[in-house]
């Protein structure tokens, strides 16, 4: 079984090896077969502490490496059960891995994905709508800090790694998640790709073809939206945006708001193309660092601490955004202008049925949280009287059945965790 090894021979390597029947038997092809393509092989174990048998499975480890005369390194994680999902747990791998390279001096980071693992990836990625932006599947090689991950057994499928493990008795461990459906990688593994496999009018190698186009209309488009950007650095004309396709105005935010340490998720991406798209005048959107306004023909980031909108002018029919609230104005043209702000100590509106009252009253009776007080849209007449309140209260319901002043929660500034 051949090994892609693209090192030199005097690397120190570091393996991540789970005691798995994939990463056993990358073990045993480096410490055998290819021993001489590297100066020194260190072990790294991660012990997710969710299975009784895991303690077992460590010591075997440790105690092998001693054995063949290589180092080990080893960490319990402590996540509650509860805690505990696949992301975090690779975030707190990779921060072991992080400091065990470091502390060994490594330069390779060897991890035993596999054929199937990349096939699956692959699917993954199509079916959970995460195929752009980005390079899709897993890379041969990637560069982290001051090291390279690299998968030598990524051309390599399972069944042909499950024949050598067999071929030469290697002792590994099967973690019993493994066989259950919980995880949407383990319904794919289970479920999906065996069907494919069985099939005799489909091959998931063409799998492997979606990956290398999607990775050429990956760069496509960002050459494409680095061509957009050129010269525009916070400042972009709305209608020539709008007039971008939809997944290259994707790629256009994206970058753009990178250029400002800002990242955009896809949804959040979404909802401001349509708001752009749309005929609201005025919306803002705090992506981390960073505000996007959308302010009549222009669209423009600015960067460093970020204030909420605490004031809106409304001069004329239309959409506006405010906080995260959409406005609609279509009023007799003698009620304009309206003033939109956040609240002011002392503020009181009329409250149909009940009288005058204080907007601080108000948020308690309604059980407003203390932030969303903060960023209510409050909006005055022409003589600075508070005529609607959020969503809460707004006496132009009353008015004439041609006119209305709409006011909707519809937008969360903040992509979803």
């Amino acid at each position: 079984m051949e090994l892609f090894i693209p090192w030199h021979q005097d690397e120190t390597v570091g393996l991540a090896i789970s005691g798995g029947v994939d990463s056993m038997v990358l073990y045993h092809l480096l410490h055998t077969r290819y021993l001489d393509r590297q100066e020194k092989l260190v072990l790294f174990h991660v012990n997710h502490g969710q299975r009784e048998a895991s303690l077992y499975e460590a010591e075997y480890i440790r105690d092998m490496a001693m054995r063949d005369g290589h180092q080990f390194e080893m960490i319990t994680l402590d996540i509650p059960g509860s805690s505990f999902n696949q992301e975090v747990a690779r975030a707190e791998r990779y921060r072991f891995f992080d400091r065990m390279m470091k502390k060994h001096g490594a330069g390779i980071l060897a991890t035993a994905h596999h054929l199937d693992d990349q096939y699956e990836t692959v699917l993954h990625s199509l079916l959970s709508g995460r195929h752009l932006p980005g390079a899709m599947g897993i890379p041969d090689v990637r560069q982290s800090g001051s090291y390279e991950i690299v998968r030598p057994m990524i051309g390599i499928s399972r069944r042909t790694i499950e024949a050598y493990c067999a071929e030469h008795a290697i002792t590994f461990f099967e973690d019993e998640t493994n066989s259950a459906s919980d995880y949407t990688r383990n319904y794919i593994r289970h479920h999906i790709i065996p069907p494919i496999k069985a099939s005799n009018h489909l091959d998931a190698k063409h799998l492997l073809q979606i990956k290398e186009d999607m990775g050429a209309i990956d760069a496509m488009l960002s050459e494409m939206a680095e061509d957009f950007l050129r010269g525009q650095e916070r400042d972009l004309d709305r209608a020539r945006f709008n007039g971008q396709r939809a997944i290259l105005k994707f790629y256009i935010l994206v970058k753009w708001l990178k250029q400002h340490d800002a990242t955009l998720r896809r949804r959040h991406a979404e909802e401001i193309i349509g708001i752009a798209a749309s005929d609201i005048s005025n919306a803002s959107f705090d992506i981390g660092d960073v505000r996007l306004v959308i302010a009549y023909d222009r669209m423009t980031v600015t960067s460093g601490e970020v204030p909420k909108e605490d004031t809106l002018a409304i001069d004329r029919d239309g959409r506006y955004m405010f906080n995260g609230y959409r406005i609609t104005a279509a009023l007799h043209p003698d009620y304009y202008p309206l003033t939109v702000r956040t609240r002011q100590t002392g503020d009181r509106m009329h409250v149909p049925g009940t009288g005058t009252k204080k907007l601080s009253r108000i948020f308690i009776d309604k059980k407003v949280p203390a932030d969303d007080r903060e960023e209510m849209p409050v909006i005055l007449d022409q003589d600075d009287q508070i005529i609607a309140l959020g969503e809460i209260y707004n006496i132009m319901d009353d008015k004439e059945k041609d006119s209305r002043l709409l006011i909707e929660k519809e937008f969360t500034d903040e992509p979803k965790k």
